[in-house]
């Protein structure tokens, strides 16, 4: 009788101990969710904010340049230039930063959602890109899953412009398609274009971080893969990138109905 008390009262403080351990991973998780609102809607609130002088700079510089434009040399006119297109990048960095925020401050709304009709409607969106380029796009058949709609449409909008601005001068070829590699299914969206050395695999989806800088030609602020991840990550998918310079790049994605 003593043994099986004794037994029953290491499992229970086993038990309370367990118990204690949880409540504090509980605990920890929640004020991690809290810390991330916070940071969250900090972003969101400085990023909004600072919309409103860029405006007064451009509003301002532009104004200047119709009122005094004739009394002002060449040189003037090309620093005006100059600031007029360094507030328009700054205002798109504002706003990317902006939407990068909001992913994780609006409330989800999952719904069945048809990533046929997403495709679908990223390529209307692109219609005009793809008949100045001669690029060409097939799409196998994709599933319906649980998702946020909304955010689905930035995830494919995303990674086809992506394709189509780092395509090479050749013909583009972009393919998108249900794969399975180790058990694992994901979306696989493979392109021909410049692709990038493997060693930045990672780094692509880091926020603002830009392989290429000549932005003449490729234009944008780098938020655009961090975006596709975050989206992933939120939706308790993930999203990796195989490719190799010259010769195009596939990006992998994995969802939850896959």
């Amino acid at each position: 009788m003593q043994d099986t008390t004794q037994i029953n009262k290491n499992t229970l403080n086993l038990l309370q101990e367990l118990g204690s351990e949880n409540r504090e991973v509980e605990l920890l998780e929640a004020k991690l969710a809290e810390v991330t609102k916070e940071m969250n809607q900090f972003t969101y609130i400085v990023s909004h904010d600072l919309q409103a002088p860029l405006r007064m700079v451009t509003g301002f510089l532009e104004l200047l340049e119709k009122k005094h434009g004739d009394k002002l040399d060449e040189s003037a006119k090309q620093y005006i230039d100059f600031a007029v297109k360094g507030a328009a990048k700054m205002k798109k960095l504002v706003f990317d930063l902006l939407e990068y925020s909001r992913l994780s401050t609006i409330v989800k709304e999952y719904t069945e959602t048809d990533l046929n009709e997403i495709m679908l409607e990223t390529k209307t969106k692109f219609q005009s890109v793809f008949e100045e380029t001669g690029a060409v796009i097939t799409t196998s058949q994709l599933p319906v899953i649980m998702a946020d709609r909304a955010q689905m449409v930035q995830l494919f909008d995303h990674l086809i412009g992506n394709a189509l601005k780092f395509r090479n001068t050749e013909e583009t070829l972009i393919s998108i398609a249900v794969c399975s590699e180790n058990g694992v299914t994901s979306i696989a969206i493979k392109d021909n274009g410049v692709g990038f050395d493997m060693s930045f695999a990672e780094k692509i989806f880091i926020v603002f971080r830009r392989l290429y800088s000549d932005e003449s030609k490729y234009s944008g602020t780098g938020i655009g893969l961090a975006m596709c991840k975050k989206i992933t990550e939120l939706h308790k998918g993930n999203i990796r990138a195989e490719s190799e310079t010259g010769k195009g790049s596939t990006f992998y994605i994995t969802l939850p109905g896959i």
